[in-house]
């Protein structure tokens, strides 16, 4: 399992959840992000690379949480 840095998120107006895992990031970004959007598949594809081995966690991340303000989800940093 590829593990990376904590991303907490808002999954609703008043609850938040933290991913650390390719497979919290691909659920979140299926929930979250429109698939027909770049941003979500350029982050589906960093993620699935990451579950490969393929792509840096750190890489991924960036990818996730750009795709996840672009679908105007509120990210804690």
């Amino acid at each position: 399992m590829a593990i990376i840095r904590p991303v907490t998120y808002a999954e609703t107006d008043s609850r938040y959840r933290t991913v650390t895992d390719a497979r919290g990031m691909g659920m979140a970004l299926l929930t979250h992000c429109n698939p027909q959007d770049q941003a979500y598949i350029t982050a589906a594809e960093a993620v699935l690379g990451l579950e490969e081995g393929a792509v840096e966690p750190e890489v991924a991340r960036e990818a996730f949480v750009a795709a996840l303000r672009k679908a105007g989800v509120f990210v804690r940093e």
